[in-house]
């Protein structure tokens, strides 16, 4: 049930679990979209220096951060992986903390692959969607993504299972099937949301 004056819906996913996609539906359908991601590319340009030492010269391409390269660095080994979330992770949550109480439009959803990891967006969630698929599905995405196979498995190993996520989740959306399915779906919750409100 909602309890601010805008409506703060967070949309969460392992890797090719299409949880941007059910993301960008509910911007189709009005709410105002915040991407974890989007703003993990600030919080990166920020704390350029910081990375160079941490994890070598070799991240860089000229002036700009090779996003490419840092992430077959940072799956290559958990405690990489933990020394960048240990990095990054506080200023991320801080941004969307800070964006969240300057947005004014009455819906707001957030794209965060993690948010089932952040107890301090989670707590400021009036409803939580977690986006469910099996691994085939998953790995057939990132492939066509672009992915190679061995970096998608070692992220989404990386990441909590989905049963973990969807004891806290207020919708689960499965994705198997298609676009359309998908949409349907996403726009099913969508009004059963804006019912509610």
């Amino acid at each position: 049930m909602h309890r601010g004056t805008n409506i703060i819906i967070g949309i969460a996913g392992n890797i090719g679990s299409g949880k941007t996609m059910v993301s960008r539906f509910f911007e189709d359908f009005g709410a105002y979209y915040l991407s974890a991601d989007e703003i993990g590319w600030e919080v990166l340009i920020e704390i350029k220096d910081q990375l160079k030492v941490a994890f070598g010269e070799s991240i860089m391409d000229g002036e700009d951060i090779d996003r490419k390269k840092l992430r077959d660095i940072v799956f290559s080994s958990g405690e990489k992986l933990t020394m960048l979330n240990e990095l990054t992770h506080p200023l991320i949550k801080k941004k969307i903390l800070e964006r969240i109480k300057n947005i004014t439009s009455d819906m707001i959803v957030i794209d965060a692959a993690l948010l089932f990891d952040w107890p301090e967006i989670l707590k400021e969630l009036d409803y939580a969607i977690l986006v469910c698929s099996t691994d085939d599905k998953k790995e057939e995405r990132a492939v066509k993504n672009g992915m190679d196979r061995m970096l998608f498995r070692r992220i989404l190993r990386s990441q909590q299972n989905e049963d973990e996520m969807s004891r806290l989740a207020t919708y689960i959306i499965s994705n198997n099937g298609t676009v359309q399915e998908l949409a349907e779906q996403s726009q099913r919750i969508f009004e059963e949301i804006r019912n509610d409100c």
